[in-house]
């Protein structure tokens, strides 16, 4: 359940699902001690996966709103 809360965070920022499966999988998040988002899930940390994506999302909103679109 966790990973599907995570994807689906995910694909709010990039609709790609192939991209966010990649992703979920295999790119290291820096913020977050370079562990992947699977990583996090297993760990029993998608609270705070879950928070750098709505931040992330919410800051893309905000950059799309001050560009106008």
């Amino acid at each position: 359940m966790d990973m599907l809360a995570v994807l689906d965070q995910a694909s709010r920022i990039d609709p790609d699902r192939g991209r966010v499966y990649r992703w979920y999988a295999d790119d290291p998040i820096a913020g977050l001690g370079d562990r992947t988002a699977a990583d996090l899930v297993r760990a029993g940390e998608t609270s705070r996966l879950l928070a750098l994506l709505r931040e992330i999302e919410a800051a893309e909103r905000s950059a799309r709103h001050v560009r106008g679109k």
